[in-house]
C-alpha cells in the first residue's frame, strides 16, 4: 500500500505546548499512576578541542536540513572525537487537561530510552538507559514533592569479563533501547551501537547487588541495533520467549528462547543468573525493510501458526509480518503503508476483537513519525483474514524529529496524547475521539 495521504484526515490541533530545556527523546505514562508520566532528555554538548567534535553538531545540524539519517545524527551523533553526552529525566503529571512539570533529575548521561516495569507490583518501577551504556532504576512515588527517587545505577560494562570483546572501547558504545520481559520483571534485554543485543538479570532487589549481564550477545547486527521487543511465545511452552531486534543494517531478528534454571557455579564468588537461556533454534533474518529497523511491536496474535508483528523503518513504512516460531516457514509481509516520515516508536492503545463476524479485529496504533509528526493508525483484519493499515488521526506541529509519544485512553474513546519533538524541544498535549 502507497502513502495515500489525500485520503488522510485534518491534522489535529494542540491543546498546549510548552519548549522544554533539553532535547527529549524518550517519553511514557506511568502504569501505576496514569496521569504522571516521565520525558528523558539527550544533550551532545559541544566544545573547542579537536575538529571531529566540532563536526558532529555541524552533521546534526545538517541532518535537520536535508532530512537524511536524522534518527542517527540526533541519537548517536558522530563517534569520531571526545563528546560530552548528558540528560535528565522530567517528571510531569497530567491534571484537568493541562501539562504540569513536577521534577527534573539531571543526569552524568545522556538518556536514550526509558520504560516502566509491566509486571503487577512493579509498575512504578521505572528503568533508563543512556549514552554511556548504563541502565538505572528508579521509583515513583506519587503526591510526594519528590517523586521520582533513584534507586540504582549499573555501568554494565564493568560487569562482564568478556565486555572488551563486544564492547571495545566502551565509552564510544551506547544503549539504544531496552525492553523488560513482560512476565518477567527481573529481566531486561538492550541494545547497542555496537550492534548487540543483550540479556540482563535484576535480580529480586531492584536496587540490590546481584545484577548480572549475560556475557554473549543473543542477537547480533552488522550495524547499530536500534530495537528489541521480549514477548511470551504463543508456540511455545513453559519459559519460551521471543526475542527480536532490529538494526541499522535493515534487519529484522529473532530468536526463539527458553529460561531454566542454571546449574553452572559461580566463579570467584562474583554473582550470577539463577538462570540460562537456551536457544530454541538458530537467528533467524527477516528481509523485507528498505532501512533500517527502529520499532518492533509484537501483537500477541496469530495468523495460522505464524505470530503477528508489526515494524516501523526509516524508510517511512509501517509493516505487519506473520513470522513462524517454529518449523521451517518464512516470514510473510501481510501489510504495508507509507505515513510520510521515519516509523521511530509504536504502541497499541486499543483492540477491539471478534469483529466481522467474529472473524475479525481491529488495533489502534499510536506511531512516532520522526519528521512527519505523529500518526494514530488502524490495523484491521476483515473476516477473509486480510489485513489493511489506516491512518486515522495525526498530529504535526512538531517542527523536527518526534521521537517519543505516548497515550492514554479515556472511558468514552478519547485518546489524550503527549508528544515531543527534538531539536526544538517541544511537548505538546492533544486529543483525538475514537468513539466507544
Amino acid at each position: 500500500m502507497g502513502n495515500s495521504s489525500g485520503s488522510w484526515p485534518k491534522p489535529v490541533s494542540s491543546l498546549q505546548s510548552m519548549q522544554l530545556d533539553l532535547p527529549p527523546s524518550c517519553i511514557e505514562f506511568c502504569p501505576f499512576a496514569p496521569s504522571y508520566f516521565l520525558i528523558g532528555t539527550y544533550n551532545l554538548e559541544g566544545y573547542e578541542g579537536p575538529a571531529a567534535a566540532q563536526n558532529a553538531e555541524v552533521k546534526e545540524i545538517e541532518a535537520q536540513d536535508e532530512d537524511i539519517d536524522e534518527d542517527e545524527a540526533a541519537v548517536t551523533g558522530e563517534k569520531e572525537g571526545p563528546q560530552n553526552r548528558n540528560g535528565s529525566i522530567l517528571t510531569f503529571q497530567l491534571v484537568a487537561d493541562q501539562l504540569v512539570h513536577v521534577l527534573t533529575l539531571m543526569q552524568p548521561s545522556a538518556i536514550l530510552d526509558l520504560h516502566f516495569n509491566p509486571a503487577p507490583g512493579k509498575q512504578d518501577i521505572c528503568g533508563a538507559v543512556s549514552s554511556t551504556a548504563t541502565l538505572a532504576l528508579f521509583r515513583l512515588c506519587p503526591g510526594e514533592t519528590e517523586p521520582l527517587k533513584h534507586l540504582k545505577t549499573m555501568d554494565m560494562a564493568s560487569m562482564c569479563k568478556t565486555a572488551e570483546d563486544w564492547l571495545g572501547d566502551k565509552d564510544e558504545v551506547i544503549f539504544t533501547h531496552f525492553s523488560w520481559h513482560p512476565t518477567e520483571p527481573d529481566m531486561v534485554a538492550v541494545t547497542t551501537t555496537a550492534g548487540y543485543v543483550h540479556l540482563i538479570y535484576l535480580g529480586g532487589d531492584p536496587d540490590g547487588s546481584d545484577w548480572v549481564m549475560h556475557p554473549e550477545p543473543i542477537l547480533t547486527h552488522t550495524l547499530e541495533a536500534w530495537y528489541v521487543s521480549i514477548s511470551p511465545s504463543l508456540s511455545s511452552p513453559g519459559e519460551g520467549f521471543l526475542l527480536l531486534s532490529g538494526g541499522d543494517d535493515s534487519a529484522l531478528r529473532y530468536q526463539v528462547c527458553k529460561r531454566t534454571p542454571s546449574a553452572d557455579a559461580k566463579e570467584d564468588d562474583e554473582p550470577g543468573s539463577p538462570y540460562s537461556i537456551e536457544a530454541l533454534r538458530p537467528p533467524v533474518n527477516v528481509r523485507g525493510h528498505d532501512a533500517g529497523v527502529t520499532a518492533i511491536l509484537p501483537l500477541g496474535l496469530k495468523d495460522g501458526e505464524s505470530e503477528l508483528v508489526v515494524t516501523g523503518s526509516y524508510d517511512d513504512h509501517i509493516r505487519l509480518f506473520s513470522i513462524p516460531t517454529y518449523g521451517f516457514g518464512r516470514a510473510v509481509e501481510l501489510a504495508e503503508s507509507n505515513l510520510g516520515g521515519g516509523v521511530w516508536r509504536l504502541k497499541v492503545v486499543k483492540a477491539e476483537m471478534g469483529l466481522f463476524d467474529g472473524q475479525g479485529w481491529r488495533l489502534t496504533i499510536l506511531v512516532s513519525c520522526m519528521h512527519a509528526g505523529t500518526r494514530v493508525v488502524e490495523l484491521h483484519r476483515s473476516g477473509a483474514g486480510g489485513y489493511e493499515f489506516r491512518v486515522i488521526g495525526r498530529f504535526e506541529e512538531h517542527k523536527s524529529m518526534n521521537y517519543g509519544s505516548d497515550c492514554q485512553l479515556g472511558a468514552e474513546g478519547t485518546l489524550v496524547v503527549v508528544s515531543t519533538s527534538f531539536y526544538d524541544k517541544l511537548l505538546c498535549l492533544w486529543k483525538l475521539e475514537l468513539g466507544a
